[in-house]
Parts: C-alpha cells; structure tokens; sequence
C-alpha cells in the first residue's frame, strides 16, 4: 500500500463576504439614525427658542397695550387701544369696570343669594346642585360655625380629608372660591367662571358693560331677552366698550329694552346700574398665533393710580382670560 500523495488541506484565511456586508450596513443605518435623532432634537430646541421668543415678544406687546390703557386721558373705544405694529403681530386693549362682573362677597347674603342660584343653574347645574354650592360658600365667609342646610363646616371639610376649612371671612381671592365643596362641579360646567366674578366694585352690577347671562341672573329674564338687550346695546360691532355702544342712561330704559317692569324683589335695586367706578384694563398681544394676556385692576383717586389686581393669562379663543 503506497502512501498518499494529495495535498494536506490548509484552512481558508477569506472572511465571509456576507457578515461583512451586513455589518456595512448595520454601521450606515446607526449612523443615519444617529444623524436624523440628532437634527431632530436641533430642530426641537430651534422651534423652542422661537416659541420662547415668541411668547416674550407678545407680553412685551401686551405690556405695551397696557401702558396706552392705564393712561388717565385714554377712554373705552379710543383708537390707540387697537395696534398693528406689523403684518404678524397686534395689540387689543379692553378698558371696562369691575362692575361688569359680579361680586361674589356682595352676592352671599340670604337676600341676593338666589342670583348665584339663577347663574349657576344657567351653567347646567341642577337646582339642588347650584342651592348646595351656594350654601357652602355661605357658609365659607360666615362667621359663625352654623351650617346652612345643604353647606359645608369644618366638620364636612374635615370629613373630606381638607386640612383647611371655612375662612369665616369675605373671599380674598377667585382661586379661593375652588376650597369650597361643590365648586369643581361649578368648574366642570362652567371652565370660565371667573369671567363672572370679581372681588372689586361696590357690588352693582353695570348693564352698560355686563355679559348677557349676568344681566339675566340678576335681574331674573330669560337669557334670550339680555341677548337682545346686549345686541343693542353693543351697536353694530358687537362688542360692549366701543365707540358705537347704545348706553342706557335711565334703569328704566334697561327695564324697558327687556320687556320688563322695574324689579320689585328685594334688594333688587342694591344689584344694578350703569356705571362703573373700578376701572379694569386687558391688553392682549399677538405674534402670529402666538398671544399673551394682562389684566389689571385699577384705582384712582386725586389724580394718581394705583394697581390693585394683576393678572396674566393665555388668551382663550374669545380673546378674554
């Protein structure tokens, strides 16, 4: 038997063509992920800082507005409240009275509380409901621990697991409003309810300025005789506070535009008017779609002002915080 003579096989030194494609690709497609993560977060703080500047830019227009709507020789439907610096931006200021609202303090007494009652109940809350919310803010200004029927004292509060209870003081503050029980169901029907109300004014409401779903709560019409009202009232620009405004000189006329007989209910007469003494100014500022809001509440006397309210808000759709 004679020995073999084929060569010995030696091992291959090729690597695998295909693991080395994949790998290739594995590294183009890191990279490019890496590359698109990485312009994308650019992007991102580019868009930021434009929303910043933005924003910063529309407050100093609102702060701008307002100087113009403090002055003292400037009055409610003055052309200088209404700018356009350039084709993007705008400013809009509304120079009304805290009158327009309704001073929820003023409003809780045993006389005037059926006004919240009305209102509350146009906002879509049952009559139990809108008595049960304004028992228990009753009861958060009162000074006595004597619960009204459907109210709420520091028992119900602690019941609820609320460290703090009844103030047994007059509302500081609209914020304030949401401690009291049944408040957040006032908030879901009505998400901006204090629209309606204010701290400042001396508690008459003015017709020549006020929302029609206040003028209806007060003096007790149907909603859709105020509506008339205000739609004469607003001239032909709809909107109160302007130059084409049809003011109400006498309560009677007021009464008269409603179809309706001076009030006789009690403490009627305490509720209405047709002035307002606490001016209130609000300066919007837009950049595109961008816009930023400033309202102030303002007193003066012996030819000085004073600010007494500031309040900086986004501005809804309608324009108003």
């Amino acid at each position: 038997m004679q020995p073999s003579t084929s060569a010995p096989a030696w091992p291959s030194h090729r690597a695998p063509g295909g693991s080395a494609l994949l790998m290739v690709l594995w590294v183009i497609a890191l990279l490019s992920f890496l590359m698109v993560t990485t312009l994308m977060i650019a992007m991102q703080d580019v868009e930021a800082g434009v929303a910043r500047e933005m924003i910063s830019r529309a407050r100093h227009l609102a702060e701008s507005g307002l100087a113009i709507g403090c002055h003292q020789q400037i009055e409610a439907g003055d052309p200088l409240l209404r700018g356009k610096p350039d084709s993007i931006e705008s400013i809009e200021v509304q120079i009304t009275s805290e009158e327009a609202r309704l001073n929820v303090n003023h409003l809780l007494t045993d006389t005037h509380r059926s006004v919240l009652e009305r209102l509350f109940a146009s906002w879509g809350l049952s009559r139990v409901e809108a008595e049960s919310v304004v028992d228990a803010l009753m009861d958060f200004v009162d000074e006595d621990d004597f619960k009204h029927l459907k109210g709420a004292e520091s028992s119900d509060y602690k019941a609820r697991g609320l460290s703090r209870g009844p103030a047994n003081r007059p509302f500081r503050s609209l914020d304030e409003m949401l401690l009291v029980p049944g408040m957040d169901r006032v908030m879901q029907a009505a998400p901006r309810w204090r629209e309606a109300f204010t701290l400042w004014g001396d508690g008459r409401l003015n017709l020549n300025e006020a929302e029609p779903a206040l003028i209806a709560a007060v003096l007790d019409v149907p909603l859709t005789s105020a509506q008339n009202f205000t739609r004469h009232r607003d001239g032909l620009d709809g909107h109160p506070c302007t130059l084409d405004d049809n003011l109400a000189e006498e309560l009677e006329e007021v009464y008269d535009r409603l179809g309706k007989g001076r009030p006789s209910g009690e403490g009627t007469g305490e509720l209405v008017g047709l002035n307002g003494y606490t001016p209130r100014v609000v300066s919007i500022g837009r950049v595109n779609d961008c816009a930023r809001g400033i309202a102030v509440t303002l007193q003066r006397r012996d030819g000085k002002t004073q600010v007494l309210a500031w309040h900086e808000f986004v501005p809804s759709t309608a324009g108003r915080p």
